[in-house]
């Protein structure tokens, strides 16, 4: 879910719907990133790839991205998650996350896709 607040306040701040979208798009980049690299991390490297997620998210306007990444934290600091799952979750958030963005982007004239 993204927090429509954060979007217009970056709409507002940059006044370029387009260097908006240039934001969220290295975000959605960065985040898809970071979810691929839990699978090959020990448990304190995704401690903190789930950390940066969870803050870059927060800014971003993806809540439920840092609330799960901060979940998914907490849990493996017990040593109580599986991977693959939490993989899985994340990545499925991500889509939806994106597809979102870019609805609220093609509202404002701009594209969260590069070739557009």
């Amino acid at each position: 879910m993204l927090d429509g607040n954060v979007l217009r306040d970056l709409v507002e701040s940059l006044a370029q719907p387009a260097a908006v979208a240039a934001l969220y798009r290295k975000f959605v980049e960065n985040a898809a990133t970071f979810i691929g690299e839990l699978r090959d991390q020990d448990d304190a490297a995704r401690i903190d790839t789930l950390h940066t997620l969870k803050g870059s998210a927060a800014m971003m306007g993806a809540e439920r991205i840092a609330n799960i990444a901060m979940h998914l934290q907490a849990q493996w600091q017990c040593s109580s998650v599986q991977v693959a799952q939490a993989v899985q979750v994340l990545e499925g958030e991500l889509s939806r996350f994106r597809t979102e963005v870019a609805a609220r982007l093609l509202e404002l004239g701009a594209s969260l896709d590069v070739s557009d």
